[in-house]
């Protein structure tokens, strides 16, 4: 019984070196295996990169053996480089979009001559700037980054939100929400007001929608052979006793959709105007059915301008402009269509229909249009920490280009309403 007890013992050892000499050969066998893998591997990867795939999974050995592949390829790489091959990329190398929209942001800002917005407020609610010309107030056909699109890998270069996004002065987390709650045209400049948050967007778009927002334009128009008299008569008193008297420009748009601004003189515009005499009222007319919007502005006489050397078409005069609407180039199409007084640099409708009323000969040096958003009053707009806006609107000042094309300062107009 002994010696079959013994007998059992010694073959059970026996099979265990023979298992332990398995599980060896398994072992060199499986190390042998990765350094083989990671000769293929140092040949699509860098070294440190194959260090980190495999050092964290391998023996003392293999690790060892890493390093010594890993001086080799350094070795190689002092080498010849032209005799190199050419590695693979693959899609864990390529930059994230969010990286390769900035990097693509600061090619493309080198070459952009913009000039940089002015910042008029900033809050956890709204960004206010002062818009130059040349900037799009949203992406349009040009493309651009917007709060739908993050991960867009094209840039527009002359998109001011997806500029104010990358420059991190936005809502949120990644401070790059911002909601336009209105627009301006591209030649045009002045006050635009973005929102930071939901909240803040919606209250701004029910006041829109309310027609409760004030905004007041400062235009620059093309005088008459008679100066403004052309424009008076085609307007209706609204308030005779202040000194600069306030008259109101009625007319019926509708919105054609096409025309480009770069059409030569008499080009078609987007938006069709149909004049309103002021002795006849908008509910008289029976063209609503057509598609046409019924738009009125209030303008009044700021100052006559001097002549400069840009004043090729006789004088010009300093306008301000005020409406509650938003329709597109509603005072750009009704100052030129309906009251002969097209704005200077406005090659869009600035050839008048009319044999009277100014007109519009040339462009402005700068491709800019005379039109500039002067101020814009929320009263209405309850936000946190901006109580101020019951009482005072966000003022843009002028363009400093103005003192050279028209010979105005905004040190000479700041008494002026």
């Amino acid at each position: 019984m002994a010696k079959k007890i013994t007998n059992f013992s010694t073959s059970c050892c026996d099979r265990r070196r023979s298992l332990s000499s398995r599980q060896t050969v398994l072992m060199i066998m499986l190390c042998a295996a990765r350094v083989c893998a990671l000769q293929v591997v140092t040949r699509l990867f860098s070294p440190s990169r194959a260090n980190r795939y495999y050092c964290c999974s391998s023996t003392r050995r293999v690790t060892t053996t890493l390093h010594g592949f890993s001086r080799q390829g350094e070795r190689r790489s002092k080498g010849d480089q032209s005799q190199r091959p050419q590695r693979r990329t693959f899609q864990s190398q390529q930059p994230r979009p969010t990286q390769q929209v900035r990097q693509n942001s600061s090619k493309t800002s080198s070459n952009n001559k913009l000039e940089k917005p002015e910042i008029i407020f900033s809050n956890n609610h709204v960004l206010v700037v002062n818009k130059l010309a040349g900037w799009k107030s949203q992406p349009g056909d040009g493309g651009g980054q917007n709060n739908n699109n993050q991960n867009s890998n094209h840039v527009d270069p002359k998109c001011l939100l997806t500029y104010l996004q990358l420059q991190e002065l936005g809502g949120g987390s990644q401070k790059n929400f911002l909601s336009p709650t209105h627009r301006l045209d591209q030649p045009c400049t002045g006050v635009l007001i973005f929102a930071k948050n939901g909240k803040a967007a919606s209250r701004i778009q029910v006041a829109w929608a309310k027609r409760k927002v004030k905004k007041i334009y400062w235009v620059v128009v093309e005088g008459g052979d008679d100066g403004l008299d052309f424009l008076i008569s085609r307007s209706k008193l609204v308030n005779g006793n202040d000194k600069n008297p306030t008259y109101q420009l009625s007319g019926m748009l509708k919105s054609t959709g096409g025309g480009a601004r770069g059409n030569k003189r008499g080009g078609r515009g987007s938006v069709v105007c149909k004049p309103v005499p002021p002795n006849q009222t908008s509910s008289s007319n029976n063209d609503k059915s057509d598609g046409f919007r019924v738009c009125h502005i209030e303008w009044k006489h700021l100052k006559t301008l001097p002549n400069s050397k840009h004043s090729t078409n006789g004088p010009k005069y300093l306008l301000s402009v005020s409406t509650d609407t938003g329709a597109k180039h509603q005072v750009r199409a009704l100052l030129a269509l309906a009251g002969g007084a097209p704005i200077a640099g406005d090659l869009r409708y600035g050839d008048n229909y009319s044999n009277r009323g100014g007109k519009v000969d040339g462009p402005l040096p700068d491709g800019s249009v005379a039109l500039h958003a002067r101020s814009v009053f929320l009263p209405t707009v309850s936000l946190g920490g901006m109580e101020f806006l019951l009482e005072k609107p966000f003022i843009g000042d002028l363009p400093s280009r103005w003192r050279e094309y028209f010979g105005v300062r905004e040190q000479d107009v700041k008494e002026l309403k």
